[in-house]
């Protein structure tokens, strides 16, 4: 009896110990699982931050070209042209400015196109940037900045030179204000609060030497954070630290844990369970990291990673740049539900549209990319483009029997042959894609035009 007592509280003790002992494996696995997910989760976030950022910044360096290539300088008029092409694409814009000799002289929207003359080198923060730009000849991005209306927004400012960056070249400022909170919700900062998680964005300022908060959704500490790096402007970079509301293991999980640990058989199956369902996980996140959520075609990161492997390997390729035409106002007429729907038929048709070998991604909101790879002549480039006009522009029947008119403009541009470096193809590929929405733009009120004019002489 008493030996009987002696093993089997000896073989409790073994099995307490073996238990308790994979029980503390399983919830630190669990707890570094879940770091993991937030850790893809936050970069996911940064990446369409990073994103957004740069696609704003281009339209201060569309200015720049504008009025570093004219030689007479920029007129109210073409400013105005210009920045009307860009603003109705951003609902986060508040004005698009130019400020020659650092005194802003233009802003958009404005009905005469001029702006209250205001000097960017003045005292206080403001020309504490002016002045940095001005000498480094970098943009820089300041946030969170009080806007007039007292919102919080985020200021994007390139110098300008007609030549080399110098004191004597130097001709002004083209800047971008955004509402901060509209571009969060570009962004969709938002899933981070539905998913369970508490966020902080920080500005890195190198200016000024002091981290700025950007947006918190909580004051409170953030329990052992994950981080996530956002390069923004000039060399500037944000970042973004994410953990969950509560803790990455709460107390009932681990208390749990322990009584299960008890019995040996149920927590051998749900350890195996558990390592299975680790690795399973691991490469469904990898796949995912790669996929667009929206659309499941390839997403920024894909995109960012396969350029750089063609560059370094020095492989002849081509982009294709594309985007829809009108697509903010089918958003704004039949809402969000109907401009994801059509999402995900253009994105199929344009897969359909290219060869197997070649790749199609999704770099934001309605922004497609086509990797063409191999050595082709323009007039194969102009041949996927039609055929990709051709199999987009079928309409499109939503649930709600609604029939959507589609169509799309696009432009490409080829390595070697429009650029040695990855950014010039991507430039020369962007502007075509512009020049061509903008073709699109005119002959639409055009259309609308000589409609009217119909209308009127047929009364």
């Amino acid at each position: 009896m008493k030996k009987s007592i002696t093993a089997g509280l000896f073989t409790f003790v073994a099995a307490l110990v073996i238990t308790t002992v994979i029980a503390v494996l399983y919830v630190t696995s669990a707890a570094g699982s879940r770091r993991e997910r937030a850790e893809f989760i936050a970069q996911s976030v940064a990446d369409r931050i990073e994103a957004e950022i740069q696609r704003r910044d281009y339209i201060t360096r569309m200015f720049e070209i504008e009025v570093s290539g004219s030689k007479d300088g920029i007129t109210p008029e073409s400013f105005a042209i210009t920045a009307d092409e860009v603003f109705n694409d951003y609902l986060d814009i508040v004005d698009i400015t130019l400020a020659p000799g650092g005194i802003v002289s233009y802003k958009y929207p404005l009905d005469n196109g001029k702006a209250e003359r205001t000097d960017l080198f003045a005292d206080g923060a403001g020309g504490i940037y002016a002045d940095y730009s001005k000498m480094s000849g970098l943009g820089i991005i300041m946030a969170p900045v009080t806007l007039e209306d007292g919102s919080y927004g985020i200021i994007l400012r390139r110098p300008i030179y007609m030549g080399e960056v110098s004191e004597s070249n130097f001709w002004g400022f083209a800047s971008v204000e955004l509402n901060l909170s509209n571009f969060l919700s570009e962004v969709n900062i938002r899933a981070l609060v539905d998913g369970g998680y508490d966020y902080k964005l920080i500005g890195d300022n190198s200016i000024t030497g002091e981290n700025r908060m950007i947006m918190e959704n909580s004051e409170k500490e953030l329990s052992s954070p994950v981080s996530a790096m956002i390069n923004t402007v000039g060399g500037g970079a944000w970042t973004l630290l994410i953990s969950p509301k509560a803790s990455w293991m709460n107390l009932y999980e681990i208390t749990g844990s322990m009584l299960i640990a008890v019995l040996i058989s149920i927590l051998a199956a749900l350890a195996a369970g558990a390592f299975v369902s680790v690795k399973a996980y691991s490469k469904e996140l990898e796949v995912l990291s790669y996929r667009d959520a929206l659309t499941n075609i390839n997403n920024n990161r894909s995109y960012q990673e396969h350029m750089e492997e063609l560059s370094k390997k020095k492989l002849p390729y081509g982009l294709i740049f594309m985007d829809l035409n009108d697509f903010k106002q089918v958003n704004d007429t039949y809402g969000h539900e109907a401009g994801d729907t059509l999402l995900n038929i253009v994105a199929k048709r344009l897969q359909n549209s290219i060869r197997e070998k070649d790749k199609a991604f999704r770099i934001g909101g309605d922004e497609f990319v086509v990797v063409i790879h191999g050595t082709h002549d323009a007039q194969f480039y102009e041949g996927v483009i039609a055929r990709m006009r051709q199999n987009v522009a079928r309409d499109v029947t939503l649930n709600n029997g609604v029939i959507l008119k589609v169509s799309i403009s696009a432009g490409f541009a080829r390595c070697p042959e429009d650029g040695s470096k990855f950014e010039d193809v991507v430039k020369k590929a962007d502007d075509a894609m512009y020049h061509n929405k903008r073709l699109f733009k005119a002959q639409k009120k055009a259309g609308q035009e000589a409609g009217t004019e119909q209308a009127g002489s047929s009364r």
